[in-house]
């Protein structure tokens, strides 16, 4: 599960599906999830994304992922009553 942040609303999405739909790259969220998702990115979102990777830093992260826990922040909708990602704006 990751945690997106916008303007608009802070939500979680599970990305239940990463596959290959004729040229582009295809990720879909989980069926749970609040908000239909779908992000697509062609071969030149998918190399600018890698190539963003390959810093030291984040290759670096990669590695000790596999000796750390989930340190993700809580919003302030994450509350145990909450069944809705986004507060009602209204």
């Amino acid at each position: 599960m990751m945690r997106v942040s916008t303007p608009i609303a802070d939500m979680q999405i599970t990305v239940d599906r990463i596959a290959v739909e004729g040229r582009v790259l295809v990720m879909t969220n989980g069926s749970s999830d609040a908000i239909p998702t779908r992000a697509v990115m062609s071969p030149s979102d998918v190399r600018q994304i890698f190539g963003r990777m390959l810093r030291l830093s984040v290759l670096w992260f990669f590695v000790t992922c596999l000796f750390r826990r989930d340190t993700a922040k809580a919003s302030a909708t994450d509350t145990p009553d909450e069944h809705h990602p986004t507060p009602n704006p209204w």
